[in-house]
């Protein structure tokens, strides 16, 4: 994934496309993985969602969702808040 992009589209459960604004993107070495902070594009929500990036058998960049309970989740939570508390950003 560039890591300078500012927007992904991920398909949703029945297979549409949304576009997401991407808040931050981060790699957690421990986990050996990439990441993504994303909100639905356009809405007025202040909702945002953890992803975890994985490609696919064709190269192709595939979004998963984390889980809340998720022991990988809690990481990824926590490296997002120390990286927007080290950028000087706010968190709500």
């Amino acid at each position: 994934m560039d890591k300078d992009a500012k927007y992904v589209y991920i398909p949703d459960q029945d297979g549409n496309d949304v576009k997401f604004e991407v808040i931050i993107y981060f790699e957690i070495e421990k986990l050996k993985g990439q990441y993504i902070i994303a909100a639905p594009a356009f809405e007025d929500s202040e909702d945002a969602y953890a992803f975890k990036i994985f490609k696919d058998e064709d190269g192709s960049e595939v979004f998963i969702a984390l889980e809340d309970e998720d022991e990988e989740f809690e990481m990824v939570l926590e490296t997002y808040d120390t990286l927007m508390n080290e950028d000087g950003l706010e968190i709500e």
